[in-house]
């Protein structure tokens, strides 16, 4: 008893910092996974095949993985970690159903039918991954060439466009502009 309200202890202390990182908000419910798969102490439910209004028993995603069928016969299930997700596709064909295509780094590509809703699944999925892969902040030591005098204008003409394209936030320009600026 007193491992499982330590468990619980440990769960509501990661769900604050789940909440913080998570693309979709996630549920601190410790729902029980097909296949006898538990969640981790820092994995939450963002997603069932419920909320997506899919009949897949076995379809649901964390903030950490996807569990989903292997394959269109829904006889096995994987579980599928976000950061090893390359792609995730919805492939509509000419007869039949559409179906949610997940490619991975380290396994054979996962499939499941998408008969309603294969929009939002493939959104949803989507985001959970960019979410799981983390921020992308540019090295500056890359971006900024070394400093010389006859080019400092076209620095800064560099990092406004790296602003202007979302890559640098605004203050990440206001101080590589600010150093540019200091430099003789």
């Amino acid at each position: 008893m007193a491992d499982r309200s330590d468990r619980e202890a440990r769960r509501q202390a990661n769900f604050a910092a789940a909440q913080q990182t998570s693309a979709l908000p996630p549920s601190v419910a410790d729902l029980p996974l097909a296949g006898g798969l538990e969640l981790g102490e820092d994995e939450f439910v963002v997603r069932t095949a419920k909320d997506w209004g899919s009949s897949i028993s076995s379809l649901v995603l964390t903030t950490t993985r996807l569990i989903c069928p292997a394959d269109l016969t829904g006889r096995t299930q994987v579980s599928i970690p976000l950061t090893d997700v390359r792609d995730v596709q919805l492939r509509k064909h000419w007869v039949g159903f559409p179906t949610i295509v997940i490619e991975c780094a380290d396994q054979p590509a996962a499939s499941f039918p998408a008969h309603i809703n294969g929009a939002r699944i493939r959104a949803d999925i989507s985001a959970m991954v960019e979410s799981a892969r983390g921020p992308t902040r540019p090295d500056l030591s890359v971006v900024t060439p070394p400093p010389t005098g006859s080019d400092r204008y076209e620095r800064l003409r560099q990092i406004g466009e790296l602003r202007a394209s979302g890559v640098l936030s605004e203050t990440e320009f206001q101080e590589e502009k600010a150093r540019i600026l200091k430099e003789s």
